[in-house]
């Protein structure tokens, strides 16, 4: 009776044991935290069958004792050895593992801290000599591909941008490199490179005066990297403070050049999901554009630190729509919203949601109403608020449905205001 009662017990730890493995794998998918969790399940699922030996070969194949001591024996030898020679690898792989890690965690702080994120844009932007890089801490690169690289411009959360040129066009070219970071899974690693390119191609297909061309993608020493159009020019981030802003009517001409990239983009399904001022750059004769098109729908699209698998949210919080928080499908309207944001901070020099912490700043852009901008700057139009809190709607749908839309009651607005 004792006897049944422990195997009873030890039946309910492996059952209770198994719904936490299913939980945990579902929430893991992928990278080396998910091996872990296999490789332990199986080490478990051995010494389950060891000690279920006695009641499975005795009890009903009838085999002698001495040979169902044997059977334990190698099922606990053979648990062991997985335990042991599937563990190796997460200390074979330790030194590359550490430097990645250092890596991420210096990308989701620059994500979480910085008001205003650091430009990726293609112009002069030298990063800061106290951030570690390859500047510092490795040979210069003098090539990527078949690029010659001219010095530094940028760098983001995802990699560096060079000032480079094409020997075969005899072109300046901006060049961004990509470092994929997935918990240090390299068949995951492989298969996000092999979205990255096909998703590539597609936004390499995008043609329009308002969007940074792709030229080309390639890997190089180790590097993912998107050859683009160069340009000489600055992002809007300098507009955005309340000393340097643009007069309404440039303001108006800027976003409206936006929403023809946005129109544009999206009727070829095509969704940017990180629209901000250093993503927007204003170049020669007040010519808008809009960059890295394309950047976090590649990666976003191979999962590779997609919230679904790293509670990670792609995009840069104070411009999230309220769905974009959520972690929801998003479509056209999200990318208004963004531009809605920069347009309010391009008028006031604030932006119309923060707070002190994440959680913070989403429960604004989900619930509370932004200031009337109208309260920092009274000399805006009326038609504006009007426009501005239709594109501001956290309501689906009561927003701007296209960006089309938006620029057409732009322009209206521009005609009453410059109206003699």
């Amino acid at each position: 009776m004792d006897y049944l009662f422990a195997q009873s017990l030890s039946l309910l730890f492996y059952i209770i044991t198994l719904v936490i493995y299913n939980r945990a794998r579902k929430e893991y998918a992928g990278g080396k935290i998910a091996a872990a969790i296999n490789l332990v399940m199986i080490f478990i699922g051995l010494i389950f069958l060891s000690d279920f030996a006695d009641y499975f070969f005795i009890r009903i194949f009838h085999f002698t004792d001495d040979t169902v001591l044997i059977i334990k024996l190698m099922l606990k030898l053979a648990g062991l050895s997985v335990l042991f020679f599937g563990g190796l690898r997460f200390f074979v792989d330790a030194p590359d593992a550490a430097g990645s890690a250092v890596e991420l965690n210096n990308s989701l702080s620059q994500s979480a801290e910085d008001n205003a994120p650091h430009s990726e844009s293609y112009q002069e932007n030298v990063s800061d000599p106290a951030v570690p890089g390859p500047k510092n801490n490795s040979p210069e690169i003098k090539t990527i591909g078949r690029y010659e690289i001219i010095k530094q411009t940028g760098r983001g959360a995802m990699g560096i941008v060079y000032k480079g040129r094409d020997p075969r066009l005899n072109r300046l070219t901006a060049i961004k490199t990509i470092r994929f970071i997935d918990d240090f899974d390299k068949i995951r690693v492989i298969n996000a490179k092999k979205q990255f390119y096909r998703e590539a191609e597609v936004i390499a297909k995008l043609s329009h005066p308002n969007i940074v061309a792709i030229y080309d993608v390639g890997e190089d020493k180790g590097l993912s990297y998107l050859a683009m159009e160069y340009l000489e020019g600055g992002s809007l981030e300098k507009y955005t403070k309340k000393n340097n802003l643009l007069s309404i009517t440039q303001c108006i001409d800027i976003i409206i050049q936006a929403c023809n990239a946005l129109e544009y983009a999206h009727n070829h399904d095509i969704v940017h999901r990180d629209i901000k001022p250093s993503n927007i750059m204003l170049v020669e004769d007040g010519l808008v554009k809009v960059t890295d098109f394309g950047i976090a729908r590649i990666t976003a699209s191979s999962n590779y630190n997609s919230g679904t698998h790293t509670g990670i949210i792609k995009g840069t919080p104070y411009y999230m729509s309220p769905e974009q928080t959520k972690g929801m499908k998003l479509t056209g309207p999200s990318d208004i919203f963004s531009l809605g944001v920069v347009f309010y901070q391009l008028l006031t020099g604030r932006l119309p949601f923060t707070g002190d912490n994440l959680a913070a700043i989403m429960y604004q852009i989900n619930n509370v109403d932004s200031e009337p901008p109208s309260s920092y700057n009274s000399s805006i139009d009326e038609v504006i608020l009007t426009i501005l809190n239709k594109t501001l709607e956290k309501n689906l749908k009561k927003r701007y449905h296209t960006a089309g839309q938006m620029r057409n009651h732009l322009r209206l607005a521009a005609r009453r205001i410059n109206r003699p």
